[in-house]
């Protein structure tokens, strides 16, 4: 979309999407009591690189298929990139910017795509399986929000945008749950591939 086309949809649509995304912010960004860890993360200085006395005698996390720990490690690190999206439909919502806000869905689209995919390989674990759930009440309908919210601003349509901002909102709080889900199987997964390459 040119910008010329976006200021022409944003003169049209600004006072919606003033107030359906102020809502969106908010559930996007929103607190949530926990996070999943990035997957990215070194190890900390203190930690030891290999297993010393203590570790050899305590509990150690049950292997899962190298399929699943790299799938959780994923899901993990496109929490991160969820939340910046919806930081930037919160930004496009704050500037009552429409060819924004059409970036950011676009931009968040295909995160889903791909998310859906690393979905489908912890479905039939039975540690992940509950998280595959979780997922899948959520990334439907906010996939379908995301490409709606493009659709309805290449059209010009406010009420088919409201439609998708809901949509999006309806997913994004399913995913609350997705999110509580992952985060403690994401340290399990990142201490399972520090083991596995050892």
């Amino acid at each position: 979309m040119t910008p010329a086309t976006g200021r022409r949809a944003a003169s049209r649509g600004r006072p919606l999407v003033a107030l359906a995304l102020v809502a969106l912010l908010v559930a996007a960004c929103g607190a949530t009591t926990s996070t999943a860890a990035p997957a990215s993360s070194p190890p900390s200085p203190s930690e030891p690189s290999s297993p010393g006395p203590s570790d050899a005698t305590g509990p150690r996390p049950t292997p899962w298929p190298g399929g699943v720990v790299e799938a959780v490690v994923l899901l993990g690190k496109a929490d991160a990139e969820i939340q910046k999206a919806g930081g930037d439909l919160g930004a496009a919502a704050a500037s009552e910017d429409l060819e924004a806000m059409w970036g950011a869905a676009d931009g968040l689209a295909p995160l889903l795509e791909k998310m859906r995919g690393q979905v489908d390989r912890i479905r039939d674990h039975p540690e992940t399986a509950a998280a595959a759930k979780a997922y899948d009440a959520a990334l439907p309908d906010m996939l379908a929000g995301a490409t709606g919210i493009r659709a309805a601003i290449d059209a010009k349509d406010p009420a088919a945008l409201t439609a998708a901002v809901q949509q999006l909102q309806a997913g994004t709080a399913a995913y609350a749950e997705a999110r509580r889900e992952i985060a403690p199987l994401v340290e399990q997964a990142i201490l399972m591939q520090r083991v596995l390459v050892k």
